[in-house]
C-alpha cells in the first residue's frame, strides 16, 4: 500500500503545477480547458480509435511531428472525462521538456500510457498530475472552493464545471482545496493507495493494513454487502491509527463511490 505523495516530488509538484496552469489560463482564460483544441494549436495530429487493451492514450514523434492516439475501447467517446484526462496525459508528455525532447532525439519509445495514477513510473505520474492541474488550473479551482463549507457536492459541482472525473476532482482537491481531505481506493477489499491534503490530521491509515478496515463505509461494502448512497459518520478509530483515546470517537465523514470490486471514499471532518 502506498501513499500516492510518496510518488512525486515537491520539485514536480510546483513546477508542473505552474506549468499547466500557465497554459491553460494563456490559451482558455475563460472557458473549460479544451485539450482537442490545445492539440490543434500547437499543431499536434490526433485520432480516436478502437486498440483493445492496449493503451489509454499513446503520444508519438515522427519526422518531428506529434501525434496523439486515444483508445475509446477503453475511455469511451472522446468528450468523456477519462478520454478528456488522457488526452491532457499525452500533452503532458509534449509539454514536458524532459519527455518531448527524450521523444525528439529518439531516446525516448512512443509514450503508451495507462493513465489515472496507475503507473509507478515517474514520467507517467508526472503526466498524470499534468493533466490534472491543465484540466483544473490552480487559480480557478481554488475560487470556486474558497468560502464553501465542504460536502461531497463541492467535489461533484467542480467535477462537472471542470469536465473531470470525481476521482480526478477529489485528487485535485488535495492538492489545492480549501478543506483537508482523504481518498481511499481500494480494489476487492484491498486499499491500492491512498491520499491526503497536507492538513489532513491523520496521515496513516489504521495499523498500516492493506486490508480495509471492517467498520469503514468501504469496508462494510465489501465484508457485510452494504450500500450507501448517502455521506456516512464514521469516527477516527475506524479509518485511522489513533494514539490517543480522547482521538478515537473524534467524528469524520465518508462518502464512499461503490462499483463492482472498486470503492472510493473521500474523508474529512468538519
Amino acid at each position: 500500500m502506498k501513499r500516492k505523495n510518496d510518488f512525486l516530488s515537491q520539485y514536480d509538484v510546483v513546477n508542473l503545477n505552474d506549468l499547466a496552469s500557465d497554459i491553460s489560463d494563456y490559451y482558455f482564460p475563460d472557458s473549460q480547458i479544451d485539450p482537442i483544441v490545445l492539440a490543434e494549436r500547437k499543431k499536434i495530429s490526433y485520432s480516436f480509435g478502437n486498440y483493445s487493451d492496449a493503451f489509454d492514450g499513446l503520444l508519438e514523434c515522427s519526422n518531428r511531428n506529434f501525434h496523439i492516439y486515444i483508445n475509446i475501447d477503453k475511455l469511451g467517446h472522446a468528450y468523456s472525462e477519462r478520454a478528456r484526462f488522457t488526452f491532457g496525459h499525452e500533452l503532458g508528455h509534449y509539454f514536458i521538456d524532459d519527455h518531448r525532447n527524450a521523444l525528439l532525439k529518439g531516446l525516448s519509445p512512443s509514450h503508451c500510457s495507462l493513465t489515472g495514477f496507475k503507473s509507478r513510473n515517474r514520467a507517467e505520474r508526472q503526466a498524470d498530475f499534468f493533466a490534472s492541474c491543465l484540466l483544473m488550473p490552480e487559480l480557478r479551482f481554488r475560487k470556486y472552493c474558497s468560502n464553501k463549507k465542504f460536502e461531497f457536492r463541492i467535489i461533484q459541482e467542480l467535477a462537472k464545471k471542470f469536465g473531470t472525473s470525481i476521482s480526478a476532482t477529489a485528487l485535485r482537491f488535495c492538492s489545492i482545496g480549501s478543506h483537508p481531505i482523504m481518498v481511499v481506493y481500494a480494489y476487492e477489499n484491498n486499499i491500492k493507495w491512498y491520499w491526503s491534503s497536507n492538513d489532513f490530521p491523520f496521515k496513516f491509515l489504521k495499523f498500516g493494513k492493506d486490508k480495509l478496515p471492517e467498520d469503514t463505509v468501504a469496508g462494510e461494502y465489501f465484508n457485510l454487502g452494504r450500500k450507501f448512497k448517502n455521506t456516512q459518520k464514521v469516527f477516527a478509530m475506524d479509518w485511522f491509527n489513533v494514539w490517543k483515546d480522547s482521538q478515537a470517537e473524534k467524528p469524520f465523514y465518508e462518502h464512499c463511490l461503490m462499483n463492482n470490486k472498486h470503492t472510493f471514499s473521500i474523508i474529512w471532518e468538519d
